[in-house]
Parts: structure tokens; C-alpha cells; sequence
């Protein structure tokens, strides 16, 4: 007879086999149960039984177990009666009893030992198959951490592409403007020139070879296999995990040496640094989404950075891709640290920070700003003092407040405790400003609980005692909620605008201009009519054509003149400021940014 272990083992213990007795026990039962004449037998005395009859226990084949083989097994226990024979008396002890004898065969036993071992083997083979999991299932993979696979005979064909490629140019060398036809060669976005370059060595020897180049495609796509997976490998460094601000320098910059869109940049290259450097800091803002400065491949995967450096392909003017690369963009940024920035080192601390639109934002939010752990660097907090890369997240978050980046930042800076919540008291101590703004302004104060209920009633946070960053990203009114506590300008214009003209907003489907999009518009036609205004009047109202009435006294066109010449002097920037970036690239200013 064949018993099935299994293994019993703990923490402690090691593992040792015991017999399944279960198993077999019901094996048994399973086989005497299933014979044809037990079953009958079974029914003949369940109807006596019912009927009030006696049993007749007398016959003892209807209990009788046959084999496969056909021999008859021993019989089984029958019900107790007075009739029934009394058990066979145990075998003469020729020694002292011991605990250790073993037990005399029982019915179940005799019935055990008649089974064959080929029907016993057969059976715990079907009870191992019945009781183990179920059967493997091949599950395809699913998880493809750098892409799904490509077929092979499309990487064959790419391979062939750059091959024929090569043999076309002279000396079998793709030098960088040539580098264009390479990329299209391998479906690449054409501006992916510049990292294919430099992952193939030609800055190095200033061209690539074939041999070069196939060395590096090869070595990209054994180990990526879609776009996001080998843009982030040509560009970070090698064995990094991530992208530094710097990893997107090459890269940007010959966006700029070759976009139609930037030509007129090419006589300025002074200004090429600032405009890198706003680039790359709109591409960490949208899409480093952990707040630490590095851009990982899932944060990649999931922006649109791909996707806006292919449509720099197909369209040319550059003022048309908003996101991250317009250069009206840049120039309202860069013109409003400007401002700010009254030493033009290229740092702002709260006091110039506290200027910005005529000092609508409260103090308690600057300093909120300044403050550890919120969104600027720990060097910054440091010095007390924000970089301008750190000022194109802020110009963007406060004037356009809808976005999901926005909401956080201004979350972050609001949480004072760093729990992930904004209490009650953090709302009101953000408020007590407002509410003094007003009254020194003569203007109708809300008191603080009525301000909360409607602050509650337009998140609708799922705990009514504190507000999370979930509440407000499912809010589509959050810009409201943040303006009311810490921008006194917008939080009246809010209050005088139509109640139900935010709703009617969020309900539109048909896309629109983002708040920031307006802004930079609006903000870009103000300065290119100011810089026309200002040229206009170096142009013609110089101090030495000037033309003064008659009635003027000598006196007075000397004081008109100078003070003429001071206004000019104070409208150009200052001379000689170097440009402090994060490559350390000493760039001097000019007076004027190109329109």
C-alpha cells in the first residue's frame, strides 16, 4: 500500500514527512462507496430502516468489497448488533505489554491491503492532480519596463536603411548637419540628431562612421525598444537612471542652431543660454513630477515632451508649440525676472520677489516660498534667494493655477506642517493678511468662518476638518481657492465676475487657451509695444534733435535734456552683466532682447 507524505516543518524546525491518512482514508470510503452492490445493499436496509425493520446482517456478501481483479475483499464493520459475532480474541503476549505494540488490523486496513498497488498509485496521482494548483496557464508578459519588443525583421530593416545611408555619403562619414538624414533613417524625430551624434563618438573625432554608428543603434535597441526607453538612454549619462537639467543642453541647443522658427537667433547667441535654460526649466516643471530635479523614464513616459519634439519637425514657427519651446514665452519670463531682478545677478530674494504684479501675492505666501521643504532648492533657501529657473515655476504656477503642477505647488508652500493637509488654522492664517489688505483699502471684509464654509463648499473635501492635494485636484475651481487666500487682485476679480461663469468654463468642452497661454499673450503684446515705444522715442526724440518751443527758457531745455537722457539710460539694461546658469557660461547682456 503507497501512503502520500507531506512535509510538516517550521520557523524553528526543520521539515520532516508524515503520512496523509486522510487521503487514503477517504480513497477507501470513496471505493467501498462507489461499488454498485454496496449501493444497493445500502438502499435495501435504508428502506427497512424507514419502515421499522430489522436489518439482516446475516448476509455478509452484500457487504463484501470487491477488487478491480474481481477477488472479494474482506468484509467491512457491520452495524452492532446483539447477532453479531463477538471480535477474535487478541494473539498470546509472549512478553510485558508496551505502548509501542503495534495495533491489530482493523477492517479498513484488510480492505487497504486487497487494493493493488497500481489502482492505490493511480489514485494518489489523481488526488495530487485534483488537490495541487491549477494547472500552469502561460501568461504572456505584460510588463515592459523599457518598451514592448519590436520584431526582429524591423530592426534588420532600420539596420539596412542606415547601411545604404552611409554607403551614400562620402567617405562612408555623416558629419552633424548631416546627422538629419541618420535619424529619419532609423524613425527617429529629426532633432534627435544632436544625441545620436554624441552617443556615437563623433564629438570625439567630428563624424561618424558606420561601423561607429551601428555599434551604438545595435547596443540601444538590444536593450530599448520603444521611443520614450532610447531617448532617455541617448541623453542621460551612462549607468544613470535619470536626466539631469544638463543632459538637455546638446539636445536644445541645436533645436536652436537649426529650428526656422529660431533664426533670428543666430545673430544674438548671447541670448541662446537664457533661452536653453527656460526651456529646460519648463520641461522639469511639467514633467519631473517627484520634485527632486531628476526626470526618471516613467515620468517621461507618461509626459508630452516626446510628442512636442516631433511636431518641431513639422511646424516652423516656434511661437506655435506652446508647451516648452516658444520664444514668446521666454521672452515675457525672462522680461519679468528682469524686472525683479534689480541687480541682474540673476537671483531674486523676497523683497524682489515681492514686487511682482504690483505686490499682489501677501507676504505670508513669500515667505512660505523662501521656507525649507516647500519648492525651491536647499541651496536657495540657503541663500535666501531664488534661481531663475526656480522663477519660471513660479510665474507659470501663479498665473495659471489650474494645472495639476500648479495645485502642488502652491499646495506645498501652503502646508505648513508638512503633514499632506491643510487645516483649518493654516487657511486661516493665510486669510488674517487678506482680510488686512482690505480693510486698509476700505473694501467689505468676509469674516473668516463665512469664508471657510464657502472654501468648503467649492472643494468639497472628502473630511470636512482638512484639505487634501486629492481634494483639490478633483476641484476645478482650486485657482479660486488659492487666490482667495494669498492674491488679493484675483481674489476680486473673482468676486465681481458672473458666480456661475467659472462653472460654465469647466463645463466647456471645446479646448481652449490655458490661463498661462493667455497671459504670455497678453503680457508679450504689452512689451513688444513698450520696446516699440521706447525705440520710437531714442529715434526721434534724441537729446540732440530735440526741437522745444520757443517759449522755453535756456534753464529749462538743460534740466528737459538731462532728465530726457536719464530716462533713456534707466530704460536700457545695464552693461556687462554676466549670465549665471546652471553651465556657468559667462554670456554678456545686451540691451535689448530680440523680438
Amino acid at each position: 500500500m503507497q501512503i502520500a507524505f507531506e512535509k510538516v516543518g517550521t520557523s524553528n524546525m526543520s521539515s520532516s514527512p508524515r503520512p496523509v491518512l486522510k487521503l487514503k482514508v477517504d480513497e477507501l470510503f470513496l471505493r467501498w462507496l462507489s461499488d454498485a452492490d454496496i449501493r444497493d445493499s445500502l438502499n435495501e436496509n435504508l428502506k427497512l430502516i424507514s419502515r421499522g425493520e430489522n436489518i439482516n446482517t446475516n448476509n455478509n456478501t452484500s457487504f463484501q468489497y470487491h477488487s478491480g481483479g474481481g477477488s472479494p475483499a474482506s468484509p467491512l464493520l457491520r452495524i452492532g448488533s446483539p447477532s453479531t459475532p463477538p471480535c477474535s480474541p487478541p494473539p498470546p503476549l509472549t512478553a510485558s505489554p508496551s505502548p509501542r505494540s503495534p495495533r491489530r488490523k482493523s477492517s479498513l486496513s484488510r480492505l487497504s491491503n486487497s487494493l493493488s498497488r497500481s489502482q492505490a498509485a493511480k489514485f494518489f496521482r489523481d488526488q495530487r492532480e485534483s488537490h495541487s494548483p491549477a494547472q500552469k496557464i502561460h501568461v504572456p508578459p505584460f510588463y515592459f519596463p523599457m518598451g514592448r519588443p519590436v520584431p526582429s525583421e524591423e530592426n534588420e530593416a532600420v539596420i539596412q536603411r542606415v547601411t545604404q545611408l552611409f554607403e551614400s555619403l562620402p567617405e562612408e562619414r555623416a558629419y552633424k548637419h548631416q546627422m538629419d538624414k541618420v535619424a529619419m533613417a532609423c524613425k527617429c524625430p529629426q532633432y534627435w540628431k544632436m544625441p545620436l551624434f554624441l552617443a556615437a563618438g563623433g564629438d570625439k573625432v567630428g563624424y561618424v562612421t558606420s561601423h561607429m554608428y551601428l555599434t551604438m543603434w545595435k547596443r540601444l535597441i538590444r536593450d530599448c525598444h520603444d521611443d520614450a526607453a532610447r531617448f532617455f538612454r541617448l541623453l542621460a549619462k551612462p549607468g544613470c537612471s535619470y536626466l539631469v537639467p544638463e543632459d538637455f543642453y546638446p539636445f536644445i541647443q541645436e533645436v536652436v542652431d537649426s529650428h526656422p522658427g529660431l533664426t533670428f537667433l543666430l545673430d544674438a547667441p548671447e541670448f541662446h543660454s537664457r533661452y536653453i535654460h527656460t526651456v529646460i526649466a519648463r520641461i522639469f516643471y511639467c514633467v519631473n513630477r517627484t520634485w527632486n530635479g531628476r526626470i526618471t523614464l516613467p515620468e517621461l513616459r507618461k509626459s508630452n515632451l516626446l510628442s512636442v519634439i516631433a511636431l518641431l519637425e513639422e511646424e516652423d514657427d516656434i511661437n506655435q508649440i506652446l508647451d516648452y519651446f516658444s520664444y514668446e514665452h521666454f521672452y515675457v519670463i525672462y522680461c519679468k525676472f528682469w524686472e525683479l531682478d534689480t541687480d541682474h545677478d540673476l537671483f531674486i530674494d523676497k523683497k524682489d520677489l515681492s514686487r511682482h504684479n504690483d505686490h499682489a501675492l501677501s507676504s505670508k505666501i513669500i515667505d512660505r516660498i523662501f521656507s525649507p521643504g516647500a519648492v525651491l532648492s536647499p541651496e536657495s533657501v540657503r541663500e535666501g534667494r531664488m534661481s531663475y529657473a526656480e522663477f519660471v515655476a513660479f510665474i507659470i504656477s501663479e498665473e495659471d493655477k489650474k494645472t495639476p503642477m500648479s495645485i502642488e505647488y502652491w499646495f506645498r508652500c501652503m502646508d505648513m506642517d508638512g503633514d499632506g493637509f491643510l487645516s483649518m488654522y493654516e487657511l486661516e492664517y493665510f486669510y488674517e493678511e487678506q482680510i488686512s489688505k482690505m480693510e486698509a483699502l476700505g473694501i467689505e471684509t468676509l469674516p473668516f468662518q463665512d469664508c471657510l464654509c464657502q472654501l468648503l463648499d467649492l472643494v468639497k473635501p472628502q473630511r470636512p476638518d482638512r484639505i487634501s492635494l486629492r481634494d483639490l485636484k478633483q476641484c476645478k475651481l482650486a485657482f479660486i481657492f488659492y487666490d482667495t487666500l494669498f492674491n488679493l487682485e484675483k481674489y476680486l476679480e473673482h468676486e465681481q465676475r458672473d458666480p456661475f461663469a467659472c462653472n460654465r468654463d469647466a463645463e466647456n468642452e471645446e479646448p481652449e487657451p490655458s490661463d498661462w497661454e493667455k497671459y504670455a499673450a497678453e503680457e508679450y503684446e504689452l512689451l513688444v509695444a513698450e520696446e516699440g515705444a521706447q525705440e520710437t522715442q531714442q529715434g526721434t526724440n534724441s537729446p540732440e534733435d530735440v526741437d522745444y518751443p520757443d517759449d522755453f527758457e535756456p534753464e529749462d531745455e538743460e534740466i528737459l535734456t538731462v532728465d530726457l537722457q536719464q530716462k533713456i539710460k534707466l530704460s536700457e539694461p545695464p552693461q556687462h552683466n554676466k549670465w549665471v546658469g546652471n553651465n556657468n557660461d559667462g554670456i554678456e547682456f545686451k540691451s535689448s532682447i530680440p523680438l
